[in-house]
C-alpha cells in the first residue's frame, strides 16, 4: 500500500493543515484528535512493530484521517478570519483619525474660547450652565458652573418671565433668538444683550449663547456705532454748499429726540444711546440714500438732508399717517419705552440763500414743532 516515506509525508502535511486550522480559526479539535491517533498508530505499530497490527491498516487510517481532515478544512474561515482583521485594522485608523479631528477641533474650540471677547453661556438639559471668563465677569458669577435657576434669581424681576418666554418660543424650525435684560451686580443692575440657538439632538435640548454688556463705552461695536461715527453741525453746512452749487433740490431735516433724556435718568444713558442708534439706523435705512447726509448737532437733535424726493414724501406721509419711524418702541426685556421725535422740514429748490439762513429757518421750524402748542410732532417750512 503506502511506503514508510510517503506515510511520513502524509503526516506532516496533516500536522502543517491541522496546525493552520488551529492558529488561524481556533477550530479543529476533532481534526487534532484524528492526528494524534495516527501518529500514535504510526509510532506503535510501525515503528515500534507493537500489537501485531497490519502495517496496511495504520497506513489506510493515516490516509483515510488525513484526506477527512481536507474535506473538513474550510479555506472560508481563513478568508473570513483574514477580512475581519483587515476591516479591524480600517477601523482603528478611522477610530485613531477621528480622535485626532476631534482633539484638533477641541483645541480649535478652546482656543476660540479663550481670544473672544463676548462672553458664551451654555445651558444644558439638565439645567445646568457653564459659562466663559468673559461672561463670569460679565454677570459677576463666582464659579464657572451655576444652576440655570440660580442665574435667573440675578435678572430683575420685571425680565425673568419675559427672557423665559424668549426660550420658550425657541424651536426647531425657528431655534435663534435675541434678548435684553438686567443682570444683578454689587454695585446695582448692568443691561445685558444675548443672543444665541436652542440645539436638540437626541431628545436633549440644550442652549448657546454670547452675552455683551451694554456700555457704549466698553461695546462700541453694537447699535450705537452710527453716534460714534457721525458728523458734527459743520458738516451739515459743508453738505448744503455742495448742494447749492451743484443746483440740486434738497430736503433740510432737523430733528430732535425729545424724551432721551428722561430715559437716560430712568435706565441709563447705555439704553438711552442704544434707543437713539436703533432709531437713527432706521432712518438712514427709509431716508437716505448717503449715510453720511446725517449730522448730529447736539446731544439728542440731528440734521439730515434727503435728496431724493420720493424719500422726502415717504417722510412727510409718516409723519402725517402715523407708524414706527413717528414713534419708535424697543423692548427690553420686560420693559418697553418709545422714541418721540420731533422734525422741522424745509425743501429747498432755491440755491442762492445763504446757508445760514437755511440753517437757521429750519431749526426754527423744529422749535415750532417741539412747542406744546403745536398739535404735531412735525413742522414744514416753506
Amino acid at each position: 500500500m503506502f511506503t514508510e516515506p510517503i506515510t511520513v509525508a502524509v503526516l506532516i502535511i496533516w500536522t502543517l493543515l491541522v496546525a493552520t486550522k488551529k492558529l488561524r480559526t481556533k477550530k479543529g479539535d476533532f481534526d487534532l484528535v484524528l492526528l494524534v491517533a495516527g501518529v500514535a498508530a504510526y509510532v506503535l505499530f510501525l515503528r515500534l512493530e507493537l500489537g501485531g497490527v497490519p502495517a496496511s491498516w495504520v497506513e489506510a487510517y493515516i490516509l483515510v484521517a488525513a484526506v477527512l481532515s481536507v474535506f473538513l478544512f474550510d479555506t472560508s474561515d481563513i478568508v473570513e478570519k483574514d477580512r475581519k482583521k483587515e476591516h479591524l485594522k480600517k477601523l482603528k485608523k478611522d477610530h485613531e483619525s477621528l480622535q485626532e479631528r476631534s482633539e484638533l477641533l477641541r483645541q480649535r474650540f478652546v482656543t476660540m474660547l479663550d481670544i473672544f471677547e463676548d462672553g458664551i453661556a451654555f445651558r444644558s438639559d439638565d439645567d445646568s450652565m457653564f459659562v466663559t471668563e468673559p461672561a463670569l465677569k460679565l454677570l459677576d458669577l463666582d464659579a464657572h458652573e451655576v444652576d440655570f435657576h440660580d442665574f435667573l434669581e440675578r435678572l430683575h424681576p420685571d425680565d425673568r418671565a419675559a427672557y423665559q418666554g424668549v426660550l420658550a418660543k425657541c424651536s426647531r424650525k425657528k431655534p435663534k433668538y435675541h434678548t435684553h435684560y438686567r443682570v444683578r451686580k454689587s454695585e446695582g443692575y448692568e443691561w445685558i444683550r444675548e443672543y444665541g440657538a436652542r440645539i436638540d439632538q437626541d431628545k436633549r435640548t440644550m442652549f448657546v449663547s454670547v452675552l455683551q454688556g451694554l456700555d457704549v463705552r466698553k461695546y462700541p461695536r453694537t447699535e450705537v456705532d452710527i453716534l460714534n461715527n457721525l458728523d458734527l453741525a459743520s458738516g451739515i453746512y459743508e453738505a448744503v454748499q455742495e448742494l447749492n452749487g451743484r443746483r440740486q433740490p434738497y430736503t433740510l431735516v432737523f430733528l430732535e429726540l425729545g424724551n432721551i433724556p428722561a430715559l437716560n435718568r430712568r435706565y441709563g444713558r447705555d439704553i438711552g444711546d442704544l434707543m437713539m442708534g436703533k432709531y437713527l439706523n432706521k432712518l438712514v435705512y427709509h431716508f437716505l440714500k448717503n449715510p453720511d447726509h446725517l449730522f448730529r448737532i447736539s446731544g439728542i437733535r440731528f440734521g439730515m438732508v434727503i435728496v431724493d424726493h420720493r424719500k422726502y414724501e415717504l417722510l412727510k406721509r409718516t409723519l402725517q399717517e402715523g407708524g414706527e419711524l413717528a414713534n419708535f418702541t424697543m423692548t427690553f426685556g420686560d420693559v418697553k419705552e418709545s422714541v418721540y421725535p420731533s422734525f422741522g422740514i424745509q425743501t429747498v429748490d432755491y440755491f442762492d440763500e445763504p446757508v445760514d439762513e437755511l440753517v437757521a429757518r429750519t431749526e426754527k421750524a423744529l422749535d415750532i414743532a417741539l412747542d406744546e402748542n403745536t398739535p404735531e410732532n412735525y413742522f414744514i417750512t416753506k
